[in-house]
């Protein structure tokens, strides 16, 4: 019996851990992104993801720390220096320092950037102007703003 119950508890280890095979372009393992919003601040950047989790992982993830599932929204994401500020089943919020170059005088430039996954929906907010984007991997050509 004991040896039933460990088995099945690798089993479920193995299931967080092992990335499935893509079912769509904006999955990645057991993570299904539906929105990103980007946040302009200065030369940093406040980045929101909402995703939905596979069914059955999320009682795994409280059982075995978010972990896994930070590190899986983190390479969603694909920022250097991203610092967590926010972590649940749904959401991951991070603060991304000097995301965008800072030329002076109030003008940056916040350069082409790579998603780990087709994002369904992104919006980046700079000084309260939106710029929406659809079904979006790579913002290839930068942005460039004042603040």
């Amino acid at each position: 019996m004991k040896r039933l119950a460990v088995g099945m508890v690798l089993m479920l280890v193995a299931l967080l851990i092992v990335p499935a095979v893509a079912a769509s372009e904006e999955r990645y393992s057991y993570i299904t992104v539906k929105d990103v919003t980007v946040r302009l601040e200065k030369a940093d950047a406040v980045v929101t993801m909402n995703y939905t989790i596979d069914d059955g992982i999320g009682f795994l993830v409280l059982l075995l720390g978010k972990s896994d599932l930070r590190q899986k929204a983190l390479e969603i994401l694909n920022f250097n220096d991203a610092s967590v500020q926010h972590l649940d089943l749904e959401r991951i919020e991070v603060r991304v320092k000097d995301a965008s170059n800072d030329y002076g005088q109030g003008s940056y430039w916040f350069p082409a950037h790579r998603f780990g996954v087709v994002v369904p929906s992104l919006t980046i907010v700079v000084s309260g102007d939106a710029k929406h984007y659809e079904n979006i991997s790579e913002l290839p050509d930068g942005l460039g703003y004042f603040a």
